[in-house]
């Protein structure tokens, strides 16, 4: 399939936009970024259990759903910071391309304090077919497993 001649810096960069729409609550623009498939899955590991536990998995649809519904949930007071790196990306030869990062999520409290949320890696597929990049998948992988109650935004 031939790709429209999308960078790698583009593709960074809306690896790196996702992160600040999320860290602003600009929830609309977090999804104009994303294909009409965008499928979201949060994971972690437990050891207890042996195995793989899926927290959430929403397609746009039920992402769309989800922002609807924070106004409406109990959450923790302050603001959240995403640090993101991106490690690697590799083409697809069916116009897509897989990225790997890593995430710090740093909540900061409305007194001013800072303190470590949540590491985890992302691993999102991008479409690169088009005139621009758009994430069409974005697995999270947590190595957090305690969040605590309040936390209603995607990490």
């Amino acid at each position: 399939m031939e790709t429209i001649n999308i960078s790698n810096e583009e593709i960074n960069r809306l690896i790196y936009t996702s992160a600040l729409k999320l860290d602003a609550e600009d929830f609309k623009g977090f999804l104009r970024q994303c294909g009409e498939s965008f499928r979201y899955t949060i994971k972690a590991y437990s050891p207890e259990l042996g195995k793989e536990m899926t927290w959430l998995d929403h397609g746009r649809k039920g992402m769309q759903d989800l922002f609807g519904m924070l106004p409406q949930h109990v959450r923790m007071k302050g603001r959240f910071k995403r640090h993101v790196s991106v490690y690697s990306v590799d083409r697809q030869e069916d116009g897509r391309a897989k990225a790997h990062s890593s995430f710090l999520l740093i909540h900061t409290d409305p007194e001013g304090n800072s303190k470590l949320f949540a590491a985890g890696q992302y691993f999102d597929v991008i479409d690169v077919s088009g005139d621009a990049p758009r994430l069409v998948e974005r697995v999270v992988q947590l190595e957090t497993r305690e969040l605590g109650p309040g936390m209603h935004i995607p990490v």
